[in-house]
């Protein structure tokens, strides 16, 4: 008989003897390590869906191998150290069969994610893909008014009412705002900052209340081509965190750079572009497995008019927004390994706008502001372009908005902005509300 075949064997007859689940699993009770020509074998009953990360270490070479319900060993990495990822496909007791084949040494390190575990920390990668995709720096705007910043647009589940704070600063406004130079022209050349902050609430399938957070910081620099043409490049950071019933708090952290353009058209006419690569790292105190960690990239491009009719500034717009994760690791189901899949979240959005200021006196103004329009959500580029079947195009939905903002010309304003999103099918509705003070630099 075979190595592989006796420890086949011995993993029939030790079966009894098995650690439980999850618990065990992060206890040690897979873990082993083994000298040079040596092997061992560690077993533990698992349920259908729990996911193992087999973090493999070895200065040689060392074959790693599976069994189900004590059968035959299946191998699933021969060769170097590698990180792994094993989905159990059913209910049963899986041996873990560990060979140092000739190396010094192997180690093996096993994590274990429960379904309920991946299903909380999939739903935070999801979010914090929402938060990336719903709103770009203001200061890659051509167009941006520098004393009055967009308030944020956060997309969210409708269990959640997200609170936020924006902060926004470049170079030449904090020179001006200390008087360094007495001027005011940022010149065809800018460097600047922009960063935002929010929280919100979560509910989880059984539900149990808890709440969130997603920060980005961008740093950026602009250079003006011409008086219609801006370019740029960014570096931004983000982190996005929550707590639950399941114990310690999950959290997911990236990092994305590439350039972006601003062109203006014609009168009331802009596009706006960005491309971006990076890393995304998500870790839930050194356990969690799902996409850990990933490839990222981002696109995103808007086209918007603005028309005054009749006093009031009419802005449509068209824009899509797409960010996705590649798994650095592989994902293992006994035997079999997967390529690494691709996890996509985007949005392409018709909203027009209408709005209009009122002047209270010389100072001080009103200004209401209603939005309404439609969108398509989607997970893969491919679903919205003109070849996609027709049983793949996203269903659209429907976004409205309404709002007052209450201020000082060139000075403070509050703003207050309530909103609705509908639900892709059964999915609920998204309620949410906003209410935002804007305080430029130097007022």
């Amino acid at each position: 008989m075979t190595t592989l075949g006796m420890q086949a064997a011995a993993a029939g007859s030790a079966s009894a003897n098995a650690s439980a689940g999850c618990d065990a699993a992060n206890g040690g009770a897979l873990n082993v390590s083994v000298s040079g020509g040596a092997s061992a074998l560690r077993e533990a009953a698992l349920s259908e869906g729990e996911t193992l990360s087999l973090d493999l270490s070895t200065r040689g070479t060392a074959r790693l191998a599976v069994s189900s319900g004590g059968g035959a060993l299946r191998t699933l990495h021969a060769g170097r150290a590698s990180t792994l990822m094993f989905v159990a496909p059913a209910s049963a007791t899986y041996g873990f069969y560990l060979d140092a084949n000739g190396a010094a040494d192997a180690t093996l390190a096993v994590t274990c994610a429960s379904v309920a575990k991946l299903n909380v920390e999939r739903s935070l990668l999801e979010r914090r893909k929402s938060f990336l995709t719903s709103k770009d720096p203001d200061r890659i705007r051509i167009d941006r008014a520098p004393a009055e910043p967009k308030p944020l647009d956060s997309a969210v589940q409708s269990s959640e009412a997200p609170r936020d704070v924006t902060a926004s600063i470049s170079m030449s406004e904090l020179a001006a705002a200390m008087k360094l130079g007495g001027k005011k022209d940022p010149g065809i050349l800018d460097f600047w900052f922009e960063g935002r902050y929010l929280t919100y609430d979560t509910v989880d399938a059984n539900a149990k209340p808890g709440d969130g957070n997603f920060s980005v910081m961008y740093f950026g620099s602009k250079y003006m081509l011409g008086p219609d043409i801006m370019l740029g490049a960014l570096a931004q950071f983000d982190q996005a965190g929550e707590s639950s019933r399941y114990g310690d708090q999950i959290s997911a952290n990236g990092w994305m750079a590439g350039p972006y353009m601003s062109v203006r058209f014609g009168p009331g006419v802009v596009f706006d572009g960005r491309a971006a690569w990076g890393v995304a790292e998500n870790a839930a105190r050194g356990v969690m497995l799902d996409m850990a960690p990933a490839d990222r990239k981002l696109l995103r491009g808007t086209l918007r008019g603005s028309r005054q009719v009749g006093g009031w500034t009419v802005a449509p717009s068209v824009g899509l927004s797409y960010v996705q994760d590649t798994p650095m690791v592989d994902g293992l189901a006994m035997g079999e390994t997967a390529t690494a899949t691709p996890s996509g979240t985007g949005r392409l959005d018709v909203l027009p706008e209408v709005k209009r200021r009122f002047s209270l006196d010389s100072e001080t103004y009103i200004e209401p502001r209603l939005a309404a329009g439609g969108f398509l959500a989607f997970d893969d580029l491919s679903k919205i372009g003109p070849g996609s079947m027709s049983s793949q195009v996203p269903e659209m939905q429907w976004k409205a908005e309404a709002g007052v903002a209450v201020g000082m010309k060139d000075s403070v304003n509050v703003q207050a902005t309530g909103g609705v999103e509908t639900g892709a099918q059964s999915a609920a509705d998204t309620w949410s509300g906003r209410l935002q003070l804007n305080m430029p630099l130097g007022k």
